[in-house]
């Protein structure tokens, strides 16, 4: 059984899209600082300027609270994307991404480091959720700008749900890449 990392962060609210994101070459802006070395995820595993890397650290200083789910539920972290537990059920088994919980008051025209939209929780044989990653998501419709929405260097892509949606996978390492849509770690064999 995988440990929950003591420290810090890990939501395919939209997990329609299929294509991975790749490693950016520049952060799009930084909020703070922290260290970024936790249990199986390590600085050198995320290949990326400083600045994104701290953008990184920024988002586990934010989320590493909610590695207890109670805490999330309190964050108002209580809509279940889509009422189950996701993974890929394409021919390539890309991985799972497990449960999303959307914060919807969130749901808007920008995006925030410290704040995403969403949570993903992979179940565990214990009955308990254990935080594997993030999504940040801006619903088509609200974004009015001419360039697509970016955040970690990276740009948010539209999926089938008509969402611009990114995951950073910060919680659990993903051979597939630390934005990738799917994770061959995350599973749902816990799933209720």
């Amino acid at each position: 059984m995988r440990r929950i990392f003591p420290l810090l962060l890990g939501a395919a609210l939209l997990g329609a899209c299929t294509d991975p994101a790749t490693t950016g070459t520049a952060a799009s802006r930084s909020v703070g600082a922290s260290d970024i070395t936790s249990g199986d995820v390590t600085a050198s595993d995320i290949k990326a300027p400083a600045s994104e890397n701290k953008d990184i650290a920024t988002l586990r200083a934010a989320t590493a609270r909610f590695h207890r789910f109670e805490v999330a539920k309190d964050a108002q972290y209580t809509f279940l994307f889509m009422n189950m537990c996701m993974v890929d059920e394409s021919p390539a088994k890309a991985g799972g991404m497990g449960y999303h919980y959307v914060n919807t008051g969130l749901l808007d025209g920008k995006v925030e480091v410290d704040q995403p939209e969403a949570l993903l929780y992979e179940p565990e044989s214990n009955g308990q959720l254990r935080l594997v990653a993030v999504e940040y998501v801006i619903p088509k419709d609200a974004w009015h700008a001419d360039t697509l929405p970016r955040l970690f260097g990276q740009q948010l892509k539209l999926n089938a749900f008509n969402l611009y949606a990114l995951h950073v996978w910060a919680w659990e390492n993903n051979p597939s890449g630390i934005y990738a849509n799917w994770n061959p770690r995350v599973n749902c064999d816990n799933a209720i």
